[in-house]
């Protein structure tokens, strides 16, 4: 099986979730990752810090000592990465100790999408700040061409486009 890796600062952040005992960060779905039947089902490697799988239930379980970060993936394929509230209190802590760590997943079978294509825009850290829905090339042209660099972001310099082909995941 194929796999693909990302930067958690590549991914956008669907929300942050401040538990009893841990804080956690739920993620866009890793793109296109295999569909997940649990949050135990092992294909998803973070490097560079000590992480533990579990599933959606324990995120607001005490983690244990040895592992920095606890993650799950469930049957919604979100990424959700729980840390103890005094590592990281608020939600800009926890994304700046993240951003440059990476996820290795496995891909599912991926199907091109009746030659339809997506423009990600990205800025100058690699972030991703929008993302078109599918469209024909053509299309996805006019949109580059006149999207608008000025609009607001947290970070100055300058937007990076790429255009990927869309698949549907099998």
């Amino acid at each position: 099986m194929s796999q693909a890796i990302v930067r958690f600062g590549e991914l956008k952040v669907d929300s942050f979730v401040q538990g009893v005992v841990n804080n956690w960060l739920i993620y866009s779905p890793l793109p296109y990752s295999k569909q997940h039947s649990s949050g135990l089902d092992g294909d998803v490697v973070i490097s560079a810090t000590p992480t533990t799988e579990i599933i959606d239930a324990d995120l607001d379980v005490a983690i244990d000592s040895q592992y920095a970060y606890a993650y799950s993936i469930a049957t919604d394929n979100k990424l959700k990465v729980a840390f103890d509230k005094t590592k990281h209190p608020d939600k800009g802590s926890a994304l700046e100790a993240l951003k440059c760590i990476s996820i290795t997943y496995e891909l599912g079978h991926l199907t091109p999408n009746g030659g339809l294509y997506i423009a990600i825009f990205r800025n100058s850290l690699g972030e991703e700040i929008h993302r078109t829905t599918p469209m024909p090339l053509g299309q996805c042209i006019t949109v580059i061409s006149t999207f608008n660099d000025t609009r607001q972001i947290d970070t100055g310099g300058y937007l990076k486009c790429e255009v990927v082909p869309d698949f549907v995941v099998n």
